[in-house]
C-alpha cells in the first residue's frame, strides 16, 4: 500500500492538527509530497517533514474561506507541477467544541461547527475536484466520526456536522466516479490524541476503551493507515463508503 503512494501528491486540509499533522509527517516518510493547509501555521509540521528528509508545502489559509481554497489549490498545483492526487478533509472543530443539550445550542455556536466541518469539505472538494476531473483520477477521504454512526448526546452540531460528510461522500462519489475520482469517508472513534488525553477524565477514557470489542486506545497512527489505505491503489474499486475506525464500537450501524 505504502510503496504504492510514493510519488503521489496530496493535500491534507486541518493539516496542522494531530492527526492531520501526524498523516503528513507519516505520508511523507514514504515518498508523498504533501500540501499541508490549514488555519493554523502549518510552518512547524513543514519544518518537521523537511528534517526527515521529505517534501511539504505548508499553506497557512481559512478553509471556510472560497477564494482562500481557490488560492491553496493553485499554489499546491504550482509547487507539484500541476498535480493533485488526493484529498484528505480533516479541517473541523473537535475539542472546542461545547458539549450541551440542542436546545442550549445558539445559531453562532451551530454555524461555526458546521463550517468548520462541512463547508470547508465542501469548499476544498470542489476546489480540487476540478484538476482531479481534468486529470481523470483521483481519491477524496472526508473525516466523519463515529458519532455519526450512533448519535451521541448533547453533541448534536457535532454529530450532525460528521454525518453531514458521510452524505456528501456517497453523493460525491456518484457525481465524480465517472471522472475516476473515488470519495470516502473515515470515522474515527475517540482518539487518544494530546489533547484528549489532557481534556478527559481517566475514568472517561477508559468508559470509552471498554465499550470497544477492540479494547486498546485508537491512536493517531490507526486513522493514518485507514486513511492510506482509502487514498491508495489498494482501494481500487472502493468508494461512497464509511470506514469506521472504533475498535468495534458501532458494529452494523452503517
Amino acid at each position: 500500500m505504502w510503496a504504492e503512494l510514493q510519488g503521489a501528491v496530496g493535500v491534507i486540509t486541518g493539516g496542522a492538527g494531530a492527526i492531520g499533522s501526524e498523516t503528513a509527517a507519516v505520508f511523507a516518510e514514504h515518498g508523498v509530497t504533501v500540501a499541508i493547509a490549514d488555519i493554523v501555521d502549518p510552518s512547524p509540521v513543514v519544518a518537521r517533514i523537511d528534517s526527515a528528509g521529505g517534501r511539504a508545502l505548508g499553506v497557512q489559509a481559512d478553509m471556510n474561506d472560497p477564494d482562500a481554497v481557490d488560492r491553496m489549490v493553485t499554489d499546491v498545483l504550482e509547487f507539484s507541477g500541476g498535480r493533485i492526487d488526493f484529498l484528505i478533509n480533516f479541517a473541523g472543530l473537535f475539542n472546542d467544541v461545547p458539549r450541551v443539550p440542542f436546545w442550549e445550542i445558539d445559531l453562532a455556536m451551530w454555524d461555526s461547527v458546521v463550517e468548520s466541518n462541512v463547508r470547508t469539505a465542501f469548499l476544498a472538494t470542489r476546489a480540487v475536484s476540478e484538476p482531479m476531473r481534468a486529470a481523470g483520477h483521483g481519491r477524496i477521504v472526508h473525516v466523519s466520526s463515529n458519532t455519526a454512526a450512533f448519535g451521541m448526546g448533547n453533541f448534536l452540531h457535532y454529530t450532525s456536522a460528521k454525518a453531514a460528510l458521510v452524505g456528501m461522500a456517497r453523493s460525491m462519489a456518484r457525481e465524480l466516479g465517472p471522472f475516476g475520482i473515488a470519495v470516502n469517508a473515515v470515522g474515527p472513534g475517540l482518539v487518544h490524541t494530546p489533547a484528549v488525553v489532557a481534556a478527559q477524565e481517566q475514568k472517561y477514557l477508559d468508559l470509552v476503551v471498554n465499550g470497544q470489542c477492540l479494547r486498546q486506545p485508537i491512536v493517531q497512527r490507526d486513522i493514518v493507515d485507514a486513511v492510506a489505505f482509502l487514498v491508495s491503489p489498494a482501494s481500487r474499486m472502493v468508494t461512497g463508503q464509511t470506514l469506521l475506525v472504533n475498535g468495534g464500537a458501532t458494529m452494523g450501524s452503517f
